[in-house]
């Protein structure tokens, strides 16, 4: 059975994270990777971008989790 504060525990994790992501995917930091360099024949800025969306995904599951 959840605590009474979880909810709002989860509501700022949720937020903390939606702004994280904000600034991961910000033009000027999103400019730092976009090279002519590729990593495993892909450029590097969809290296980072897909890695930045699966990390958040990840996150989200275990943010939302089952309640303890």
């Amino acid at each position: 059975m959840a605590e009474p504060g979880d909810d709002e525990r989860r509501t700022g994790r949720l937020a903390a994270l939606a702004a994280l992501t904000l600034v991961l995917i910000v033009p000027p930091l999103l400019s730092q990777f976009d090279r002519m360099e590729r990593v495993f024949d892909v450029p590097v800025i969809w290296v980072y971008l897909y890695l930045v969306w699966a990390v958040v995904i990840g996150l989200i599951a275990v943010i939302g989790g089952r309640p303890r």
